[in-house]
């Protein structure tokens, strides 16, 4: 993966950023209530420029990262995965995301830019998503076959629509809150999401005080751009279902994509393709990884070597 320097350079600055970009886990409830909060200022800011997005386009593939974050949350084998995809007939048109058990999160919009009039002026994105699909799959160590569920879109909102796939495909309520929180000059200053899941036995009195404390959390990356700490928000507004934090992991922009990866890609080609490409051009040739727009380029030479 190449990413693109956001921090020029300031190795200290990117530590930093790197060390608050975390996902907890928590219980409460007396162990009938499980719950995940990321912080993810830093992976969002990453993913906007390595896909050089705007704002609204961030802000929609920046909820599907953070969604896609917290669905690993429950991952306890290293080769475990998940992937979110939408597919709609609205400007978004759909996008693709990825994580895994290690916090690693990568994926794209389906359109490269959302075509949509004054877009400063929308109230909310349910009319950018249209008609169409949430799929959620699930590729999971030593099962026979990924597990995969699908609904129909009926908010037009990833956070909604995805508790409402937990209650129609998997039968168990499930709340999200997802939040990219933009500065007046249109930086991303806060980023982050939670979520909450019932457990065998839990008290439908407290699942109800649950889900009207996260719906009251209006905006957790404004919160997190104010210093406050995933810890910090979890203790204090679930203070009266007595939480407690289980323990915290890395969450990041990151792909596993490389040059070798791409000259893999390459000597995939057949014989006349590649003979074709070396003989026309142009160059340098290049091939971009679509999960996270990182750019390999080679040179004639390179590519005469793989015809050899």
């Amino acid at each position: 993966m190449i990413k693109k320097d956001i921090f020029k350079k300031d190795v200290r600055e990117q530590f930093r950023a790197s060390a608050r970009d975390r996902m907890y886990r928590f219980i409460m409830a007396d162990r009938t209530i499980k719950g995940a909060i990321v912080h993810t200022i830093r992976m969002v800011n990453e993913m906007r420029a390595n896909h050089d997005l705007d704002p609204l386009e961030t802000l929609v593939l920046g909820q599907a990262y953070i969604a896609a974050s917290l669905l690993c949350s429950g991952f306890k084998d290293k080769n475990d995965r998940v992937s979110l995809n939408i597919q709609c007939s609205g400007p978004i048109k759909g996008l693709d995301v990825e994580s895994n058990a290690y916090g690693e999160v990568r994926g794209y919009l389906k359109t490269g830019r959302i075509e949509v009039q004054a877009p400063a002026k929308l109230k909310s994105l349910s009319s950018l998503y249209g008609a169409g699909f949430l799929t959620v799959t699930k590729y999971v160590e030593n099962a026979p076959a990924p597990y995969s569920g699908q609904v129909a879109l009926e908010y037009g909102s990833i956070a909604e629509d995805l508790a409402n796939y937990f209650l129609v495909s998997e039968q168990i309520p499930t709340g999200f809150r997802l939040s990219v929180f933009f500065d007046e000059a249109e930086e991303v200053r806060g980023a982050g999401g939670i979520f909450l899941q019932a457990l065998p036995g839990a008290d439908p009195a407290k699942l109800a005080e649950a889900e009207k404390i996260i719906q009251g959390i209006h905006s957790l990356g404004e919160v997190f751009s104010k210093g406050k700490t995933p810890e910090e928000v979890v203790l204090e507004e679930f203070s009266t279902l007595d939480p407690r934090i289980l323990d915290n992991s890395r969450v990041e922009f990151f792909c596993r994509c490389s040059r070798d990866r791409m000259v893999g890609f390459l000597k995939g080609l057949s014989p006349a393709e590649r003979e074709d490409m070396a003989a026309k051009g142009p160059f340098p040739i290049e091939v971009r990884c679509h999960h996270c727009n990182s750019l390999y380029q080679f040179n004639k030479e390179e590519l005469t070597a793989l015809c050899g």
